[in-house]
């Protein structure tokens, strides 16, 4: 019997790591890595199993067997940040509540419908899936709905009441649409969600969280809006800083890849603000919903791609006191698999090579520079300049 077809490393943690693979018949797998085993029932198709109980800063011969069959990958855990572990937070982008199709022109469609569209299964195995990994506080970086409705908005309010977390919410250019039903400091109020207002910072357990609302009409974003009070937000932190948006910035003076962000030397001149107040400054966003990580100004900028189309992804980050790490993992559910494996198929197959990235951008250690550990503070709010709208 063959193996699995399209086998990867996907996600590597400092005990654990998460392989995929897209179709192979039902069958025992057996995934081994060092001292850890893990003994699949596999029903057959694809599957995206997590071996645990790994050591932290080593190099692995990762070995799957089944039915006839045996593969081998090589995988180095990752090595946790200096210090005691602080705080685990979660993030999602770009779920588009609402939306049936996928493609770059909409073709794309789950056939016969489902009666829970693709977008609604998939965010909720991603939420219950970053709970279950260890998450104590949710962000989602924008694109919420697809068109602002209240029933998108109301499906939101579902999914979050089921999985329980903490959680806040950033615009999209999705979310703000002109013929929205709803503003969106409106739905997080109607959800019982603390509004953005702009921007806002959270000071948590070893870093400090600043939000800020980076829409614009159309589809370009920017991060001039609220930049006074953001600089303040980041000027008036006494621990590490993680800025958090919707728009990337685009890498060149022109559009050289759809959809467009924040223009490039708007972007540049903003992270260098950034990083003259915080060297170890870090910026999360979504919008492209592919994965890359890049150095910008002096500011890590960090893209990580959506739940609802392939790979379909969320991301988890650790708090150390000297340092933070991310991962980013597949959705795992059987019932959202086979159609993530599906829409990697469109753009005629190159959406499968552009979005994942490399495992270097989703999976990764950074310790903090020149920054103070910032040890168990509580959330403080918005500290007077949450609703500034300048």
């Amino acid at each position: 019997m063959t193996g699995p077809k399209r086998l990867r490393l996907f996600a590597v943690e400092d005990t654990s790591l998460q392989v995929t693979w897209g179709e192979l018949d039902a069958q025992e797998v057996h995934l081994r890595a060092g001292d850890a085993e893990l003994v699949l029932d596999h029903a057959g198709g694809p599957a995206a199993p997590v071996l645990r109980g790994l050591p932290p800063g080593r190099r692995l011969e990762v070995e799957l067997s089944g039915d006839g069959w045996r593969r081998t990958l090589r995988a180095e855990t990752l090595s946790p940040p200096p210090g005691e572990q602080l705080y685990r937070f979660a993030t999602l982008s770009d779920m588009h509540l609402g939306l049936t199709t996928f493609g770059v022109f909409d073709t794309m469609k789950e056939e016969p419908a489902p009666v829970e569209p693709h977008t609604t299964r998939c965010t909720r195995a991603a939420l219950r899936e970053a709970k279950a990994w260890g998450a104590e506080r949710l962000v989602i970086k924008g694109d919420t709905t697809d068109s602002g409705s209240v029933d998108e908005w109301d499906q939101l309010g579902s999914l979050l009441r089921d999985v329980g977390l903490p959680t806040d919410v950033i615009p999209g250019n999705h979310d703000v649409r002109r013929r929205r039903e709803l503003d969106v400091d409106d739905a997080l109020d109607r959800l019982g969600l603390t509004t953005l207002g702009g921007s806002r910072a959270l000071d948590l357990p070893g870093v400090r969280l600043v939000l800020f609302d980076t829409t614009t009409t159309g589809h370009h974003g920017a991060y001039d809006r609220h930049l006074d009070v953001v600089v303040e937000l980041v000027r008036r932190s006494d621990r590490p800083v993680v800025l958090v948006g919707h728009h990337h910035p685009m890498p060149l003076p022109f559009l050289s890849y759809w959809p467009p962000g924040v223009p490039s030397h708007h972007a540049k001149r903003f992270f260098r603000q950034v990083a003259t107040l915080r060297p170890d400054a870090i910026y999360l966003g979504g919008h492209t919903h592919r994965h890359r990580r890049r150095d910008l100004g002096g500011v890590q900028v960090v893209e990580v791609g959506s739940p609802k189309d392939f790979p379909g992804t969320w991301a988890g980050y650790v708090v150390h006191e000297g340092g933070i790490r991310q991962v980013v993992r597949r959705v795992a559910a059987p019932d959202c698999l086979p159609w993530l494996e599906r829409s990697r198929w469109a753009a005629l197959g190159a959406w499968g090579r552009w979005s994942p990235g490399r495992l270097d951008q989703r999976c990764f250690t950074l310790p903090w520079v020149g920054a103070s550990s910032g040890l168990g503070a509580e959330e403080e709010g918005r500290h007077g300049l949450a609703g500034d709208r300048r």
